[in-house]
């Protein structure tokens, strides 16, 4: 293994409730209330495709790029001073970085609310690059975020595992020739021996590889 991608949100940061909280205060602002399975469902895709159906379901009068903004914000503190790595994170990117495996993030968030966090949090000089859904387009179920990050580290996709806490950034990553390792979350539990049949591997902790 030369190289190593993992997803943030739910995998290496404790946020999935953090993501579940703020569109449940969003909906409630706008007079409705959010179910867990269409929260789910939202979950599943990127923040540029979940929102346009957001817009549609609650009929706002706002375009895509000022509702994208205005939850970016209702994030940032969250990110700057609440957010937790989950345990073990830390000690096990740590000890890659210090093995020489070249280390990068592959996302459907954004690159200021994750510096933000790892840089607060200690692991920010660990990660070599970092790859985001918004600059391929198209959301984990395709594997070209995960080609971006193995791009950017200069390692190829079979030297690389993949680590992700959702079943369709599992398939995306294995699309691309990738191994995988499927990470336990909270919001995950469902779809458990989903992520065990698919993946190459599962953790329920960081401290399993330690």
């Amino acid at each position: 293994m030369r190289g190593v991608i993992f997803d943030v949100d739910g995998t290496l940061l404790d946020s999935m409730s953090m993501w579940f909280d703020l569109a449940v205060e969003f909906y409630e602002e706008q007079g409705h209330t959010l179910t867990k399975e269409r929260a789910m469902e939202y979950g599943d895709v990127t923040l540029e495709e979940s929102v346009p159906l957001i817009i549609e379901e609650l009929g706002l009068d706002m375009t895509a790029e000022e509702l994208i903004g205005h939850l970016k914000k209702m994030a940032v503190r969250h990110y700057e001073e609440i957010i937790p790595l989950k345990e073990g994170a830390a000690e096990y990117m740590k000890k890659l970085h210090d093995d020489g495996v070249k280390i990068a993030i592959a996302t459907s968030g954004y690159k200021e609310l994750c510096k933000r966090a790892f840089t607060r949090l200690g692991v920010w000089q660990y990660i070599d690059e970092c790859a985001f859904s918004e600059e391929v387009g198209v959301n984990k179920s395709n594997p070209d975020v995960y080609l971006l990050a193995a791009k950017r580290i200069g390692v190829k996709p079979e030297e690389c595992v993949v680590y992700e806490d959702i079943a369709r950034g599992i398939g995306g990553a294995k699309k691309g020739g990738f191994k995988t390792c499927a990470v336990y979350d909270k919001s995950n539990e469902g779809e458990t021996e989903e992520l065990k049949r698919l993946a190459d591997g599962y953790i329920k902790s960081w401290k399993e590889l330690l």
